[in-house]
């Protein structure tokens, strides 16, 4: 109570003591260093906005980079395989100034560039096509010229190499983008390690038999070649966009061999050695356009259109000697055609509108020759209408969506239609520029790949066959999730969330002895639930300046399965992420803890361990330089652990390659700059190769 008293006097008798001294204000008064601090980041309604710093933007290589340099906490960043998700895990769409992005288009970035990477959640922008989760790098813009990017990039422990160009001209409206890129991957360390247990009922008429199959490869080899090359025009005003793009695409894998030692227990076969030779060539030719266009100051429209032919060809060879060959090849021609378009009614800024429509329509044709030879048809189109409205007061923003959704489906005689709606929900709360609270609840349902409804049956090796189900039916699923967003001051930046998801009647395979001579068949069916969820937090710190940034995300999960497959599991999993930054060079970590579970459509629980990075960078003006080392103290092949328990069929196996393995690179970016930049910018890059349902 003291204390308190005292704490209540002390500026009484301060101010009494200011009021009996006079101040001559003839004389010059000295005054305290005074310091103001830009604000960084804010929070609205639907969207945050953060202003990256200029040493991020030094040292990022590309887009995706400076994400993970920004450490932004409702979002995250996979560094090894660039995947940017929110924190319940989904998918976040990236654009650049309002237009689609893919992830060579962000390598291809200029950093520099960049105003400002805005996070929007279920944008009411036309131009963001109905993207539930956004991001969106606003960019100057070049009035004339522009800028080439000159990339290298080379593994060592993993033999890879690639190299990238993109350049941008621009002249007043008119941007043209040109991209191309090469990748080559050999690995000499990849296979698996298994015991696999069948359970046969009646196997060759020889009654019930119950055989371990132990397989261990002795040597591999895989090659993989990539190239995309794509060609953009886009004329750009404050009221219209019209993109056009066209792009190709190659994947050819010449060796993807194996050779493996088979020990059988009984000894049905003698111990002996297998060998599979396999290859893959997939190329693709695309074609899509982007046409915006605001109507009136309350009307906007977005349409998207797109065309995808590819060709892709598989060929394997199984062959234990003097006792089995089994060649499964095939051709693919491949068709895809879609068309996405969007209105959007913004009659006041209360009230918003949207009415949005779909379809895209899939053509495979495959010829299978070798040991099952045959030839398969797929028609599989999707047709949707939507419509959405957002009501927005007192900081309040509440939506939804409702769209109706049928499905064709045309496998080689077999005929399947469904229908049915989809159902997304969602508020945001923002009382001021610090604080955001989201909900969110989605319903509805996903089709199954084409390449397991695939109604052709093929032999994998002496004891197990393989085909798909064309009966197989579309699965439901159900999520909700809640996010608190707090951004207090430019140093502290925390995010909690919490999530729950159920998928009802997914796609899982099914093993059972009804192959050839009463041999084991895997094919697909529906069976039981998958449920999961967690709660987790994500907090951001700056240090001394902005030159120390850490991000901690802990998570705790629980997941649990029905049906054949059922499972139950808990586990915390934690990332840790810290750069330093010092003049124009840096030093960034990240680890993340390892995991165990069960895949969302399938039994097979996989168990993958930790993986961490340390790189060390160097950026000013157009070079930038970075040596990374990655899972440094992993020196084991192993990529992950995987094991099923099923009534006719049970394994156990580690499957090898690169994918964990120690690796060191070194990167190399070299930008040569044209023109004057006045606003914005945004990039392009190859499109991929076409989808594929041949049956594997």
């Amino acid at each position: 109570m003291k204390n308190l008293i005292s704490l209540l006097i002390l500026p009484l008798f301060a101010f009494s003591a200011i009021a009996q001294e006079p101040v001559d204000s003839t004389k010059p008064q000295e005054l305290n260093e005074v310091v103001v601090e830009a604000q960084r980041q804010r929070i609205e309604a639907n969207v945050s906005t953060y202003i990256p710093a200029s040493n991020q933007k030094n040292a990022a290589q590309n887009a995706v980079s400076l994400l993970a340099h920004m450490a932004i906490p409702q979002i995250e960043v996979d560094p090894v395989n660039f995947a940017v998700k929110n924190a319940q895990g989904q998918e976040v769409s990236l654009f650049i100034d309002y237009l689609p992005a893919t992830k060579d288009d962000l390598q291809g970035m200029r950093t520099q560039d960049i105003r400002r990477v805005e996070y929007y959640l279920h944008p009411v922008d036309a131009r963001f096509q109905g993207a539930k989760y956004a991001i969106n790098f606003v960019m100057h813009k070049y009035e004339w010229g522009g800028y080439t990017k000159i990339n290298a990039d080379k593994w060592f422990g993993v033999n890879r190499t690639e190299g990238s160009v993109y350049s941008k001209i621009a002249y007043k409206r008119m941007t043209f983008d040109l991209f191309a890129d090469e990748i080559y991957l050999t690995n000499r360390h990849c296979g698996q390690k298994s015991v696999e247990t069948f359970n046969f009922t009646d196997l060759y008429g020889n009654g019930p038999q119950n055989i371990v199959r132990n397989s261990d490869t002795n040597s591999s080899l895989y090659r993989n070649n990539s190239n995309d090359v794509s060609f953009r025009a886009l004329y750009d005003t404050d009221k219209i966009q019209i993109s056009n793009r066209i792009g190709w695409s190659l994947t050819n894998v010449p060796h993807n061999d194996i050779g493996n030692s088979l020990a059988y227990t009984p000894d049905i076969i003698s111990t002996t050695n297998s060998s599979t030779l396999t290859s893959q060539r997939n190329w693709s030719l695309s074609y899509s356009g982007l046409y915006y266009f605001t109507l009136s100051e309350y009307a906007a429209i977005n349409t998207r259109l797109g065309y995808l032919y590819g060709h892709n060809t598989s060929n394997s060879l199984y062959t234990i000697p003097n006792s089995l060959s089994i060649a499964n090849d095939a051709t693919e021609n491949a068709h895809r055609v879609e068309i996405y378009p969007r209105l959007n009614w913004n009659p006041n800024n209360t009230n918003q509108f949207m009415f949005s429509a779909g379809a895209v329509h899939n053509r495979n044709i495959i010829n299978y020759v070798g040991n099952s030879p045959s030839k398969q048809t797929y028609d599989l189109g999707a047709y949707y209408v939507g419509a959405e409205y957002y009501h927005i007061f007192n900081k309040w923003e509440v939506g939804g969506e409702l769209a109706w959704i049928w499905e064709t489906n045309r496998i080689s005689g077999h005929k399947m239609n469904n229908n049915f709606p989809q159902v997304n929900v969602n508020v945001t709360w923002s009382p001021n520029d610090m604080h955001q609270v989201f909900l969110f609840g989605n319903y509805g349902q996903d089709m199954p790949d084409a390449s397991q409804k695939s109604p052709n049956m093929l032999q994998q090796d002496e004891l197990m066959w393989y085909r798909g189900t064309p009966g197989l039916k579309d699965y439901t699923y159900i999520n909700s999730g809640i996010t608190y967003t707090w951004l207090p001051n430019n140093r502290w930046q925390v995010s909690a969330d919490g999530y729950i998801a159920i998928t009802k009647d997914r796609c899982v395979t099914l093993y059972s002895p009804t192959g050839p001579d009463g041999t084991m068949l895997r094919q697909y069916f529906n069976g039981g639930d998958y449920r999961s969820g967690f709660i987790g937090a994500s907090a951001t710190s700056k240090f001394f300046g902005g030159k120390l940034i850490a991000k901690l995300r802990p998570q705790f999960w629980i997941r649990n399965t029905s049906g054949d497959y059922a499972w139950n599991s808990n586990e915390l999993t934690c990332s840790v992420q810290l750069t330093y930054y010092f003049g124009n060079f840096y030093i960034w970590g990240w680890y993340m803890t390892p995991s165990k579970y069960q895949e969302t459509h399938s039994g097979v629980i996989s168990r993958t361990p930790s993986k961490y990075q340390l790189q060390i960078g160097w950026g000013k003006g157009a070079w930038n330089i970075s040596a990374s080392a990655y899972n440094f103290a992993h020196t084991s092949w192993e990529d992950y652990k995987e094991s099923l328990s099923s009534e006719y069929y049970n394994f156990n196996r580690t499957t090898f390659g690169t994918q964990h393995h120690a690796r060191y690179s070194v990167s190399v970016t070299y930008t040569i700059g044209y023109g004057k930049k006045v606003q914005r910018e945004d990039e392009i890059s190859g499109s991929g190769t076409a989808e594929s349902a041949i049956l594997k």
